[in-house]
């Protein structure tokens, strides 16, 4: 799925990670909403446990680089969820693009290699999520 040298460096970059996982999440959450605004009103008022979740998605993620096959079920019902939640296909690439702006700052000698290793899974994971949605709404018309 992904060569050795790009998990290596998404398990390096996720080692390298400064801050605790609430401080980066909300970071995350900031930085989305202040390029899109309008999404803010598809979240809690509370984010404490949106926040949770993203992080625990990141984690396994990472956790699971040997073996992300095993995770597509998961991964496609999530973009059921969000599809049910209202997120669009072209939302996939901004949330892609602000959780990349918020780890380069705050992973220790973040890289233009780091980038396109973290790009090429959050790619993977988009698309998956993608599928799922379409295929979801394929089957319910």
């Amino acid at each position: 799925m992904f060569d050795n040298a790009t998990k290596q460096q998404v398990l390096s970059s996720a080692l390298r990670l400064r801050l605790a996982s609430s401080a980066l999440t909300r970071d995350f959450y900031d930085r989305l909403f202040d390029r899109a605004p309008e999404l803010r009103a598809m979240f809690p008022a509370d984010m404490s446990a949106q926040s949770d979740k993203l992080f625990d998605m990141v984690l396994v993620l990472v956790q699971s680089l040997d073996h992300l096959q095993m995770l597509v079920a998961e991964i496609e019902a999530l973009g059921v969820r969000h599809h049910e939640y209202g997120v669009t296909e072209e939302q996939y690439a901004l949330v892609s693009e602000v959780l990349l702006d918020t780890l380069e700052h705050h992973v220790a000698d973040w890289s233009e290699v780091d980038r396109k290793a973290w790009a090429l899974l959050l790619g993977y994971v988009c698309d998956l999520m993608i599928t799922g949605a379409r295929d979801h709404a394929s089957s319910a018309a």
